[in-house]
């Protein structure tokens, strides 16, 4: 998973190009911007939600350029580089496919311009069909179109009873 808050675009696209040539062009990356504040003040990350969000909007920009072979200078609000190039280019072209899951507005709007596949929570049917529709009208907005996934938990133990306690802990 990238976490744009936490890397260089730069370090980020050579490590992903490194492995995908690796593996053979069979590398998928999760971008993750969101999670627990905590966890992310931890990680050093002392952004506001927004603020995350709009980071990863330029860090995608940056990253897709260069894993696209050119050599690129960006001035945003958050992230900078000059000359920023890729000696390696991935094996898979133009790049590696994105996944990338965000519910809130800020986190739609990065995945319809940046991200080839869109993920959503397990939550009910109707729920998942009216945010796949809503993100398949944002990205033909910017004449895109997203595959689509869902993120689910299985918590498997002995007993229904068991299941859910440590499920009840999770949350």
């Amino acid at each position: 998973a990238l976490r744009p808050g936490l890397y260089e675009p730069a370090a980020a696209a050579r490590m992903a190009a490194t492995l995908d040539r690796i593996s053979n062009g069979r590398l998928l990356v999760n971008v993750v911007t969101g999670g627990d504040p905590a966890e992310l003040r931890g990680d050093g990350v002392f952004l506001a939600h927004d603020e995350r969000y709009a980071v990863t909007a330029e860090f995608l920009e940056i990253w897709k350029r260069l894993m696209q072979g050119e050599t690129v200078d960006f001035k945003g609000e958050h992230l900078a580089i000059e000359g920023g190039k890729l000696l390696y280019p991935p094996r898979q072209t133009p790049y590696p496919p994105l996944y990338f899951g965000g519910s809130s507005g800020a986190g739609q709007q990065v995945a319809a311009e940046h991200v080839d596949v869109y993920l959503t929570w397990g939550e009910p049917p109707a729920d998942v069909g009216a945010k796949i529709e809503e993100m398949r009208k944002l990205a033909a907005a910017r004449g895109r179109q997203l595959s689509f996934g869902i993120r689910v938990i299985g918590i498997v133990r002995e007993s229904a009873a068991e299941a859910w306690r440590d499920a009840d802990a999770l949350i």
